[in-house]
C-alpha cells in the first residue's frame, strides 16, 4: 500500500509540475498585457496535459482573480482534473474551471510560484 501512495505523491506533484509550466506562460503573457489589454486576453489552459494547447479567454481582472492564490489553476471546461482529493474544483465559469490543489500538488503548485517566489525565479534566469 506504501507503494501505491508514493506513486500517487509522484504523479501528483508531476501532475503540478507540467501545470506550472503553462502557469509561467501565462505569467509572460499577462505581464506584456497588463494595462494596456482592451477586452479579453488568450490564456493557455494550465491542466496537467502536456500536450494541451487549448487557450481560454479571460479578462486580465479575471486572470488576477485565478492567481490570486497559489494553488489555484485556470483549467478549460472538459480538461483533466487530477482524481481523489489533490484538485478540486472550486468555480465553473462559461470556457473554464479555477481548481485548488493540494496535499503534495499543492505544495509543488506553492513552491513553483513565481509571484511568490520572484526573487529566487529572477535570479535563476540571469
Amino acid at each position: 500500500m506504501a507503494h501505491r501512495d508514493e506513486l500517487s505523491t509522484l504523479r501528483e506533484r508531476r501532475f503540478a509540475a507540467n501545470q506550472t509550466v503553462f502557469r509561467r506562460a501565462n505569467e509572460r503573457l499577462h505581464r506584456q498585457v497588463e494595462g494596456g489589454a482592451r477586452g479579453s486576453v488568450q490564456y493557455v489552459c494550465e491542466c496537467g496535459d502536456d500536450g494541451c494547447g487549448e487557450v481560454v479567454s479571460l479578462l486580465p481582472s479575471e486572470y488576477e482573480h485565478v492567481r490570486s492564490n497559489p494553488t489555484w489553476f485556470l483549467i478549460a471546461l472538459g480538461h483533466k482534473i487530477l482524481p481523489g482529493d489533490s484538485e478540486r474544483v472550486l468555480e465553473t465559469h462559461a470556457q473554464h474551471h479555477v481548481v485548488a490543489k493540494s496535499g503534495a500538488a499543492g505544495e509543488v503548485a506553492e513552491a513553483m510560484d513565481t509571484r511568490r517566489n520572484r526573487t529566487a525565479f529572477l535570479g535563476r534566469l540571469r
